[in-house]
């Protein structure tokens, strides 16, 4: 019975941030003109529906929650790439922001001591401080599928060990959430960090309240699932309480949990975001099918061909001393 009327409320939040989402979205193809936008505030918009919908899923289907949250985690390198692309594409793209980073009066933005050792002490602002915050993100992207490959491998083989002790030095799941933990942090840090060289640029986007609300959703329910495990590990989890008779029933509940917050940061969204009347431009047409927009959003090709140019043109090789040559990809464009 508690297990009907548990899916029963999921299923209610689930359909809550959906139709709230799908009426933001709608407003945002209304007001937003900017198609090369468009396509980035849909994919950040559609992370509460989504996470909604995979947390729904993991609850409903037994033994399934690794699953639907490592996809769930996947999405969080789509979502702070697009996020470093919308923010690019509003400051006028790539060479602007070079340009603009190129005249700014201080020449070197310093690093963290302890970032500093990996690092380096400073990066010149210009292209090489806007190429470390562009593979800074990036290598998120790259990173989280990989983790993804080697959770889903480690599950096969009963050897990544979410349930029960998770944090077991013979088992998978404490690796994994080094690296991600790692790979993540460097992704945030190299958007704070560009806010806070770009933060006179950036004021009329508004971006404290977005990045907060990205941080919420992505830190907040990710840090929330690690210490519900670790909680449970010392056996300070009140699992009697919630009725919890298999160690799997944790998954199942920290699914629960989240639909629930879901519905709530849909509305902090609503509020972050608003209807796009930033992206404004009464000069440019709005007009363009919902489904189109939709599909356009989907279409992850522009992080594909980002990765692979970052790669063939030289960027990481120049970023670490190697050859000066310009830099030739356009976020803006994406």
């Amino acid at each position: 019975m508690a297990f009907f009327a548990a899916n029963e409320l999921a299923l209610c939040c689930v359909l809550f941030s959906m139709l709230v989402t799908m009426c933001q979205i709608r407003a945002q193809l209304i007001w937003n003109s900017n198609l090369a936008m468009r396509k980035h505030v849909i994919r950040i918009l559609m992370m509460v529906p989504l996470y909604a919908f995979q947390c729904y899923l993991g609850l409903s289907l037994k033994d399934s929650s690794v699953f639907f949250d490592t996809l769930r985690e996947c999405y969080e390198a789509v979502v702070i790439y697009s996020f470093l692309g919308l923010i690019i594409g509003y400051l006028g793209g790539e060479r602007h922001v070079v340009y603009v980073m190129e005249n700014k009066p201080s020449e070197y933005v310093h690093h963290p001591h302890l970032l500093s050792i990996c690092l380096g002490s400073k990066s010149k602002l210009g292209d090489e401080f806007y190429m470390f915050t562009k593979l800074g993100t990036l290598q998120y992207v790259i990173v989280k599928p990989v983790t993804a490959l080697l959770t889903f491998a480690l599950d096969a083989i009963n050897m990544y060990g979410e349930n029960g002790n998770p944090f077991r030095l013979d088992r998978g799941y404490i690796y994994v959430v080094a690296i991600n933990t790692i790979s993540q942090a460097l992704a945030i840090y190299c958007l704070l960090h560009f806010y806070h060289v770009m933060s006179k640029e950036l004021e009329p986007l508004d971006f404290i309240p977005k990045a907060l609300m990205l941080k919420a959703v992505i830190f907040f329910t990710y840090w929330q699932a690690i210490g519900i495990r670790l909680l449970y590990s010392v056996e300070l989890f009140p699992s009697t309480l919630f009725n919890m008779s298999r160690e799997s029933d944790l998954g199942r509940f920290i699914d629960l949990i989240l639909c629930v917050e879901m519905s709530g940061f849909a509305v902090g969204q609503w509020f972050a975001w608003g209807t796009g009347n930033e992206f404004f431009n009464p000069e440019e047409s709005v007009s363009r099918p919902y489904g189109a927009s939709m599909l356009s959003a989907a279409n992850l090709g522009d992080l594909w061909e980002d990765t692979k140019n970052a790669v063939e043109n030289g960027e990481v090789e120049r970023l670490l001393g190697g050859s000066q040559e310009e830099p030739s990809v356009d976020l803006c464009e994406l």
